[in-house]
């Protein structure tokens, strides 16, 4: 058959890629919720608590950096390729993306920033960091990505910004629900 001839050339849509994405789909939504909740959490954080923040955004992009890497691994494994390659790419990847948040560190303290603006560049470099990982891991990713580039849009413009971004959250994990069940649904029957 078709799908067959193209396994190999194709990227993770056909099935025979899709299924170490099955095994996390349900999780992967939870971990990408859970991570939208978090970078939100880090914006209050940065406000409120400026001294607190700067470990706490680092925790951030090495645990977003950590759930890339296992999502990258596991697309990996089906493919046939070593940790070695995934670990060195992702790897240089988080540690720029670290270096970033970093840097905006060092402009809050040469004083070129405030605390407030600190927590809002810091979710630009991780919902960009995030989309661009999407490109190579999946949509859930550049969903993710592009749902924290619309907190932080809502967080410059709106005070009380976290009830609206909650129900954005909430809104985002239907969607991924359905999606996940209505996509298993045919396959597994």
């Amino acid at each position: 058959m078709t799908d067959t001839d193209t396994d190999s050339v194709s990227l993770p849509r056909e099935p025979g890629l899709r299924n170490p994405l099955k095994r996390y789909s349900g999780s992967g939504s939870i971990i990408m919720i859970l991570l939208m909740l978090l970078d939100i959490v880090g914006i209050a954080i940065t406000d409120f608590a400026p001294l607190y923040s700067h470990w706490y955004w680092l925790a951030m992009v090495v645990v977003t950096g950590i759930a890339c890497i296992t999502m990258e691994w596991a697309r990996a494994r089906e493919k046939g390729l070593g940790i070695a390659a995934i670990l060195k790419n992702e790897g240089l990847i988080w540690l720029s993306v670290l270096f970033a948040v970093n840097t905006v560190y060092f402009l809050l303290h040469a004083g070129r920033l405030d605390s407030e603006n600190t927590g809002l560049i810091i979710l630009l470099i991780l919902a960009l960091a995030t989309f661009l990982a999407g490109l190579r891991l999946g949509w859930r990713l550049c969903l993710l990505g592009g749902l924290l580039w619309g907190a932080l849009i809502m967080a410059t413009y709106l005070e009380e910004f976290l009830w609206i971004v909650l129900m954005v959250v909430l809104a985002a994990t239907a969607v991924l629900y359905y999606v996940a069940k209505h996509k298993s649904a045919p396959e597994g029957g």
